[in-house]
């Protein structure tokens, strides 16, 4: 295949080898598998035919060469190639001491008498496990390769009559060849080495290594997706060698491509890019060659997700599905716990109870999904994730030890339809303007009346305010198509005036501006009315009724409008709403909760009234800045106050 053939809708498609190719492949692995079973039935008739021989010198390094390939075998089974050469090495080293301690106290025979006992018994130990090693790696290696490639051609439901008929070839090779290599005379034709008892022994052997070797092949290809073998790379051997000459996918972008239907075994399906490939229903993934650079096509899970919409396994946890067409999937009670599923396709899937616990989100479509009961902490979307239409009756923002959704939202109602994508869809034209020293919020509040009154082209409005560490960022959006650099050009500038004529002119500014009446005028009227029903204020001074206590109006609005601003760092906003109770302690204006309450209430809506702004945000986040603090008098009186701003 190359890119210029590709079509976006390649239902149904028949890919893999020709069947010349084919028969070539099968050819080779035949010749494998007969290879194996001649080595084998040498290997065993060789070592019967010298164990057998009366005055053998040498008999002691022919049993411990046996001794040395059986313990490998079966830790090369258990543990793996690597671990199972280790084992033979230490044994090889454990019974070549033993043999020159034989051979040096003269308890074993002397082989050549011309050399030192030692030396020679050592020579000839290296020498005979060696032969022997090179026999037994080769007759195992080329057995599992060849069953493991014939596996290749056949659905996963006949692989096992498959591999059972490929072992049962090896056996019956090894035993024509152990009688054929006798007869022939290939291992000696003295008269000593012609009895009967040789004979029989010899091709007894042959037959025994041949079988020992067939069902070892077996078992080392007897490869599942529960419990990986130590011996995957033959897999991936086999599957490679089953590829060759099929269709080719290699480092081609398949991205939208829609394959529903398609039979890939023997395909090389190595793609550069994956993003949103519909591989529903496809046939022969498992035996395609894969990998995992863009996402982990190699993983079985992922695989039975991406070809049947569900899997059995539900924990896809730190698992890379990055642009995985998951339309219309089941994944109810997924565990997708710092999953990567960036620009996943996952229209109509139903999400229920999934937890999202750090995943990545960013351009997913989640457009009619379910995502009822989805926990959500740390979750990372974008402007471009997609949330319309989504079904959501409640969230949950917390995930408790027991890897239980906790802090339910809303409390104690269900969201409202076009609520959560009201809530959680980002706008794609958003600008933060970052504040190293603090928000001037006087100065934001002039510099958006301004533009909105000269530039309506610009469409600026107040997204949200947030503080990252020691600086303040306030998100603006703005329309499309407007260069974020514009917007920063524009706003910047402006804001920086004001601020500096703010300090400088003071009340001049709001009738420079004709934005409202001048600071004194605010407060003289002020001075007029009660303020809420336990609280009057005089000037800049709130005192209560009683009389008992008072504080400065513009101070406590300063720290009010801080922990609002803070509500996204709830304890950073708590120690600041702290702080300002215990100043209302200790100044008696506000003793009781209710007091309190009703202050701090009374504070945000004249702010609100006085600061468009303000009340904007408020508006927007005063609803989930109440519900992330912990029930409080805080919590109360901002509650009430979004009440009635809305």
């Amino acid at each position: 295949m190359s890119q210029e053939s590709l079509q976006p809708e390649l239902h149904n498609l028949f890919a893999g080898q020709p069947i010349l190719i084919k028969a070539c492949l099968f050819l080779i692995v035949v010749i494998l598998g007969l290879t194996s079973g001649i080595v084998s039935a040498f290997f065993g008739s060789w070592y019967s035919f010298n164990i057998t021989l009366p005055n053998q010198e040498d008999k002691i390094e022919f049993l411990w060469m046996i001794l040395i390939i059986i313990t490998w075998l079966f830790a090369t089974i258990n543990q793996g190639i690597g671990q199972g050469l280790k084992v033979a090495i230490i044994f090889f080293i454990i019974t070549l001491l033993i043999t020159d301690i034989l051979a040096f106290f003269n308890l074993i025979p002397t082989i050549n008498i011309h050399i030192y006992p030692v030396i020679d018994h050592s020579i000839q130990h290296l020498f005979t496990c060696l032969v022997g090693m090179i026999f037994a790696i080769l007759s195992f290696l080329t057995g599992s390769f060849a069953i493991a490639t014939v596996c290749q051609f056949l659905p996963i439901n006949k692989i096992n009559y498959l591999r059972i008929f490929s072992a049962v070839l090896i056996i019956i090779t090894a035993i024509i060849a152990s009688i054929v290599l006798y007869f022939s005379g290939g291992l000696g034709n003295k008269p000593e080495e012609d009895s009967y008892l040789v004979r029989n022994i010899t091709i007894f052997g042959g037959i025994i290594s041949g079988f020992g070797f067939g069902i070892v092949s077996l078992i080392a290809t007897k490869f599942s997706n529960k419990h990986p073998s130590h011996f995957e790379f033959l897999h991936s051997w086999a599957i490679a060698a089953a590829s060759w000459g099929g269709t080719s996918f290699y480092n081609l972008d398949l991205s939208n491509v829609d394959l529903t239907n398609s039979e890939l075994a023997n395909t090389d399906f190595r793609a550069r890019k994956l993003y949103r490939t519909c591989l529903k229903h496809v046939k022969g993934l498992d035996r395609a060659r894969i990998d995992n650079q863009y996402l982990d096509l190699s993983n079985p899970q992922v695989q039975k997700l991406l070809i049947d919409g569900y899997s059995e396994d539900t924990d896809f946890s730190r698992i890379n599905l990055q642009g995985a067409y998951l339309r219309d999937a089941d994944m109810r009670h997924f565990k997708f716990i710092e999953t990567n599923l960036n620009g996943a396709y996952l229209q109509d899937a139903d999400l229920r109870g999934s937890i999202l616990v750090r995943a990545q989100v960013t351009g997913v479509d989640f457009t009619s999904t379910n995502l009822t009961g989805i926990c959500i902490e740390d979750w990372s979307v974008n402007s471009k994730t997609c949330f319309a239409k989504v079904e959501c009756d409640y969230i949950y923002r917390k995930l408790d030890e027991k890897g239980e959704g906790t802090e339910r939202y809303p409390v104690d109602r269900n969201f409202e339809k076009g609520e959560f994508e009201a809530l959680y869809q980002e706008v794609e034209e958003v600008v933060e303007l970052v504040f190293k020293e603090g928000v001037n919020w006087r100065a934001l509040s002039f510099t958006f009346r301004q533009l909105q009154l000269e530039d309506e082209g610009l469409g600026l409005e107040l997204k949200g305010v947030e503080k990252r560490g020691e600086l303040w960022v306030v998100k603006v959006t703005h329309k499309e198509g407007i260069p974020r650099q514009e917007v920063e050009q524009r706003v910047i500038p402006i804001y920086n005036l004001l601020e500096k004529q703010i300090a400088i002119m003071g009340q001049q500014l709001d009738k420079a501006l004709m934005i409202g009446a001048n600071q004194s005028e605010a407060l003289k009227e002020l001075s007029k009315k009660s303020f809420g029903n336990n609280f009057s204020i005089t000037g800049s001074t709130i005192t209560n009724l009683a009389g008992s206590g008072e504080i400065n109006y513009d101070e406590a609005a300063s720290k009010i409008r801080s922990f609002v601003a803070n509500g996204s760092e709830p304890s950073q906003a708590t120690r600041i709403a702290q702080s300002l109770l215990e100043q209302f302690q200790n100044q008696n204006i506000a003793t009781s909760a209710d007091e309190q309450a009703e202050l701090i209430q009374q504070v945000i809506l004249n702010e609100a009234k006085k600061d468009p702004i303000f009340k904007q945000f408020i508006v927007q986040q005063g609803q989930q800045i109440a519900d992330n603090m912990p029930e409080s008098t805080i919590a109360t009186a901002i509650r009430e106050a979004y009440s009635q701003l809305i």
